[in-house]
């Protein structure tokens, strides 16, 4: 005849099954004080007796557990299952919850905390939008004005290079003006026809009428724009003082107007009376020049 089968005793939760360890565990502990009071021992060297007898009392508590937890089911679960809390839950270390008093500064500081996040969140939204379009407007802005002053620059440079070429232009035409008339009369005159005693030319004109024309002062020219040419020999400087330079001029711009071909008899001589005037302004600015290079030189 087979044995007869007796229902385990069922627990509600693993804390029942604590609850009755725990229970038995303090009960131990009272009765090994009874019989081996901790104060009729020294504090820093522990009876060895009491030691030992804590031991045994111990392990027959936990014994008596595990047989017994065959015959125990908790919710359920067997002491075969995995999930089962005995000896697994008695052997590792409890762990111990502790609540501090509910602290309203602390609380107060953290809610604050938290809007100044929500504050620094839409700060940083708001500049993700903004940022791009204000920094394309100061670029645009800054790029608009460095074209702006790079225009009014090379204006200015236009403006200074066309009028140098005007002045010398106009000092050519008024040289060449008022020097032939002393070579077709061999005149001999220490001041120069057209100038006057204020430092003021006069640009003669084919009717007769004048053009009174301001000379720059050489002092305010900038020294980028002054041009250092070298006379060469002590020879050649003296061929540009005395004028012999200016045939080699003539004869050459003689060739070109031949070379050319260009119109009668009349035209020519009107030309090379006109290059003729020039060159010989030329040859003076070029002893003006030698003049000055030798005041630099002394």
């Amino acid at each position: 005849m087979a044995a007869p089968h007796y229902r385990k005793v069922e627990l509600q939760s693993p804390a029942d099954f604590t609850y009755l360890y725990a229970n038995t565990v303090a009960l131990s502990r009272r009765n090994l004080d009874l019989y081996f009071p901790p104060s009729a021992t020294d504090n820093d060297t522990p009876d060895p007796m009491r030691e030992r007898v804590r031991e045994l009392i111990d392990e027959y508590i936990n014994q008596t557990f595990e047989s017994a937890s065959t015959s125990i089911s908790i919710n359920g679960i067997d002491s075969t299952s995995p999930q089962f809390p005995f000896p697994a839950a008695f052997t590792a270390p409890t762990e111990q919850v502790e609540y501090e008093a509910y602290d309203t500064e602390l609380a107060s500081r953290v809610t604050s905390l938290y809007a100044q996040l929500e504050s620094l969140n839409t700060t940083v939204a708001q500049q993700r939008r903004d940022a791009p379009r204000r920094a394309a407007q100061e670029y645009a802005a800054q790029l608009k004005k460095m074209i702006e002053e790079e225009e009014e620059e090379y204006e200015n440079e236009d403006e200074i290079e066309n009028g140098g070429k005007d002045a010398d232009n106009d000092t050519e035409m008024g040289e060449s003006a008022n020097l032939q008339p002393q070579q077709s009369n061999n005149e001999n005159e220490n001041t120069t026809p057209g100038q006057e005693a204020d430092g003021m030319d006069v640009d003669s004109a084919p009717n007769g009428t004048g053009s009174v024309r301001s000379r720059r002062p050489r002092g305010n020219l900038d020294p980028a724009w002054t041009l250092q040419a070298a006379l060469g020999t002590a020879e050649e400087q003296e061929r540009w003082k005395s004028g012999d330079i200016a045939s080699v001029y003539e004869d050459a711009l003689r060739m070109l107007l031949r070379l050319q071909g260009e119109g009668n008899a009349d035209t020519e001589a009107g030309a090379e009376g006109n290059a003729l005037a020039t060159t010989v302004g030329k040859a003076e600015r070029a002893g003006r020049a030698a003049e000055v290079v030798e005041n630099m030189n002394k």
